[in-house]
């Protein structure tokens, strides 16, 4: 930007090279965009810079004025270290607010995704879910900064240490930590950023890339787990040739290309898998997304049918584009089956299609968790039925999301975990002054919205 700014055709010099400097270049560029005459929403801007200052002097007031409270709060960290903070009463009795309302709540204790979701069905390394890192113990009384694990405290009650400042560094809401920080990388075409973690929250809807990584770590717990793989998973990188797919399903003559585009992905997604992938697998798993709701459809050789794994009920399927799409997969994978020289996939053409009945389905779609259920029913789902009491429950399913995202994170698959890990504990050494800093910010947005 400042190249931009100063060029005018030869070379030129000025002092970006400190540290100190190009802070305040920032800043004044920052004002510049906003003060621009071209700017068509600087007079509301600032309107709302007038609320935001005058809402400052208040907290300002609230927090210096009176003095200190003089109560010290203990907090013990994972390392066992002791640290002390003396914050203002007001914002103490805020906090122990919210941590009641939460408290109130019955939850059944859990101690791990293993224990509580899976059933003893996997029994993977380490934790079940492709970690072998050690967690730690469990310590309740954790600091923790993020919004919505500070919401769900006793859903954490029981979780890992590490666990749990894994989640909260992955859900920070503070602007010092961008939001495309890289988190996970499996491979080329499976890796999440801060960004896309966040849509694994309650209430946003999940993004492709969370079901790829998904996708990548059951293929890998699978080939742990068993000498013969049983099940596969793929992707869902084909979403494109897909709904090219539904659209040209109604006319009379299909274009081959879209179907040949789709064999493609499906080879590049299977070398990537890098010798994880077997098509010759009982079960395969094709998840996939129409207009952000979630589903996943399964290959069941072992029973001759064609799996529709959804949260929402279709009792018509003739009016359901899910259960369309469905249909049309089923076609596309016994054709490429076909092509591979895989004997059962002439059969799959004649494989009865049928919708698994599941204790949580209703008959209206729920677009914001439909990622988080097709999540555990790729991970739970094994050609049969099943029942799960934290699926049922949705302040349950936040659990689920906790340790889900713990899961993709801390994988051994994740390349970059080590350097993850070592940003945590960096985050720790700096939590209190995180926390004081992230909690005001939240006091003056909540003035600002009373206002």
């Amino acid at each position: 930007m400042i190249h931009l700014l100063l060029f005018c055709g030869e070379p030129f010099d000025c002092d970006l090279g400190t540290m100190m400097h190009t802070g305040l270049y920032r800043a004044e560029i920052a004002a510049t965009l906003i003060l621009s005459d071209i700017n068509n929403v600087r007079e509301e801007v600032m309107c709302r810079v007038s609320d935001f200052t005058a809402a400052k002097a208040v907290l300002a007031s609230q927090m210096y004025g009176a003095g200190k409270s003089g109560i010290t709060i203990s907090l013990k960290r994972s390392a066992g270290t002791e640290l002390a903070r003396t914050p203002d009463k007001r914002m103490r009795s805020t906090d122990s607010m919210e941590e009641a309302e939460v408290t109130a709540v019955p939850i059944r204790s859990a101690g791990s995704l293993n224990d509580t979701c899976v059933r003893s069905r996997r029994r993977g390394r380490g934790d079940g879910l492709g970690c072998t890192l050690q967690c730690g113990d469990v310590e309740e009384n954790v600091l923790l900064v993020s919004r919505s694990l500070r919401l769900n405290l006793t859903l954490l009650k029981n979780v890992q240490t590490l666990r749990k400042h894994v989640v909260d560094y992955c859900f920070l809401d503070d602007w010092n930590y961008a939001h495309n920080e890289q988190l996970v990388y499996y491979n080329r075409h499976a890796a999440l950023t801060r960004a896309n973690m966040l849509t694994m929250l309650p209430d946003v809807s999940l993004c492709d890339a969370v079901i790829e990584c998904w996708s990548m770590l059951m293929n890998r717990l699978e080939t742990d787990e068993y000498d013969f793989q049983r099940m596969s998973f793929f992707g869902i990188g084909h979403m494109e040739y897909l709904n090219q797919l539904l659209q040209s399903a109604d006319q009379t003559t299909q274009d081959d290309t879209i179907l040949d585009n789709l064999y493609e992905m499906w080879d590049l997604y299977i070398q990537d898998s890098q010798d994880v992938f077997n098509l010759n697998a009982d079960l395969l798993f094709v998840p996939f997304n129409i207009e952000g709701h979630f589903a996943c459809v399964c290959f069941n050789s072992k029973a001759g049918t064609i799996d529709l794994l959804d949260h929402q009920l279709h009792p018509d399927p003739n009016k359901s584009k899910i259960c369309k799409l469905a249909s049309l997969i089923g076609s596309a994978l016994s054709d490429y089956l076909e092509s591979k020289g895989i004997d059962r996939g002439s059969e799959m053409v004649m494989f009865e299609h049928r919708q698994i009945k599941l204790p949580w389905q209703s008959s209206s779609p729920n677009l914001p968790e439909s990622g988080l259920f097709t999540m555990m029913h790729m991970l739970m789902y094994d050609g049969n039925p099943f029942d799960n009491e934290d699926l049922r429950r949705k302040i349950s399913r936040r659990y689920l999301v906790f340790q889900l995202t713990a899961a993709l994170i801390l994988a051994d698959i994740n390349t970059i975990r080590d350097e993850v890990v070592g940003k945590v504990n960096q985050f720790l050494v700096e939590k209190d002054d995180i926390w004081t800093r992230v909690h005001a910010q939240r006091k003056i947005n909540k003035i600002i919205k009373k206002k």
